[in-house]
């Protein structure tokens, strides 16, 4: 604003002064600008533009670029020289058309520029109109940083302000969280009670279920899948719960990788038998290899990531596809995989695939009877070895999951897990 301020002055300045020149150009006094013998310091002062005010100054040029006359302005301050001409000469010749521009001369500051007059007899000569803006600039720089310890006095109000409502706004939402987890951690402990004993009364129905009649026996089949659904999710809510509240503890035992997971796969082979899904353990490296691939972990919750992956992948596969499992190992490193040809994931689910209850509505469908928690469980054993697991997928094609354990070599027996 305040340049424009000043530009705007400057306009009225040179226009005024243009039109003085050309009506003074064509009377008697005029040819006194001309006159090499003239008196400058009086022709100067005779023809001091008629609206120049202090702080200001002219210049006429010929198209040679030579000094006709300058106004003879003082500076506001008494103790201020003239406007220092010798310093700003090299600007009035170089400054083109209708531009004014900051100049430095002598510890103060000048906004100088002009026009060549395109009309009249002194047609192609030079208006130059400067004028001291020392004070301007002054106050400017002033005000920059007033306004830059403004701005940072508000943004130190505006983060301690924040911070203050930050915690006051979190300290609910904390306690609401940690009440929600001791309320899973509390009733998964108490739904085990009641659990244990409907298995229980299953078990001796069970026992006696050849004298019932089909459709007894039918109900209590159903009876059973239920139980056993509601037993996984139970033990998967509390897993989750001890992880969220860092009380997953980890019995760290020294043990063979691929004897718990031909383990595990035999547990699981009439499952997969009544899926009509073929259960495949793929050798990549001799046996010797593979049984020295000793790991130091939690060989109950290793035990657990290995059935996720692997009944996954038979429930999620179609009839008469395969689940092919193998072995990789070397000194530094051993990593399980599990491969399906099942119907796939898509690449926008692949991300989301390890949130809690996440469905995806071609690879989890409603009827499917698994409980949402199964790779969210399987991602919390991992974090909590300090392992790595990864997914690919391609749809209608089938699903791959690596994890990779640290060997005995990069053991846990010195390493304190929660």
């Amino acid at each position: 604003m305040l340049t424009s301020t000043e530009d705007n002055q400057l306009d009225s300045l040179r226009n005024q002064y243009e039109a003085e020149l050309q009506k003074l150009i064509q009377s008697p006094k005029g040819k006194l600008l001309f006159d090499p013998s003239a008196d400058r310091d009086k022709v100067n002062s005779f023809y001091d533009p008629g609206g120049l005010q202090l702080d200001q100054m002219a210049w006429l040029l010929d198209s040679n670029g030579e000094i006709i006359f300058q106004s003879s302005a003082s500076s506001k301050d008494p103790g201020e020289a003239d406007f220092p001409l010798t310093a700003l000469l090299p600007n009035l010749l170089a400054e083109p058309d209708h531009v004014y521009r900051n100049v430095s001369a002598d510890g103060r500051t000048f906004r100088i520029g002009g026009t060549i007059i395109p009309n009249g007899v002194i047609k192609d000569y030079r208006i130059i109109v400067a004028q001291e803006v020392t004070n301007d600039n002054e106050l400017l720089a002033q005000l920059r940083w007033a306004f830059a310890g403004f701005a940072l006095l508000m943004l130190a109000v505006g983060g301690a302000a924040g911070f203050i409502l930050a915690g006051r706004s979190m300290g609910p939402i904390v306690q609401a969280f940690q009440r929600q987890e001791q309320f899973t951690s509390d009733a998964s402990h108490e739904l085990r009670t009641p659990l244990s004993i409907l298995k229980s009364a299953y078990e001796v129905l069970e026992e006696q279920s050849d004298k019932l009649p089909d459709f007894h026996r039918n109900v209590l089949m159903k009876f059973g899948r239920e139980i056993h659904h509601m037993s996984r999710l139970v033990e998967n809510l509390l897993v989750l719960a001890r992880s969220d509240n860092g009380r997953l503890e980890l019995v760290v035992s020294r043990f063979s990788l691929r004897y718990t997971i031909r383990q595990v796969m035999e547990q699981l082979e009439p499952i997969a038998a009544s899926k009509h899904v073929q259960l495949v353990w793929e050798n990549r490296q001799s046996a010797s290899v593979e049984d020295e691939a000793m790991i130091q972990a939690d060989e109950v919750r290793i035990r657990q990531l290995i059935l996720i992956l692997i009944e996954n992948a038979i429930q999620y596969n179609r009839e008469g596809g395969s689940v092919t499992v193998s072995l990789e190992t070397n000194p530094q490193k051993a990593s399980f995989i599990v491969r399906d040809t099942g119907i796939g994931i898509e690449n926008e689910h692949l991300p989301r695939v390890f949130e809690r209850f996440y469905r995806m509505d071609k690879a989890r469908t409603r009827r499917s009877e698994g409980t949402g928690l199964g790779l969210a469980i399987a991602k919390q054993i991992v974090d909590a070895h300090r392992a790595r697991i990864e997914v690919w997928s391609t749809p209608q094609v089938g699903t791959t999951f690596r994890v990779t354990l640290p060997s005995i070599s990069d053991s846990f027996q010195n390493v304190v897990l929660s």
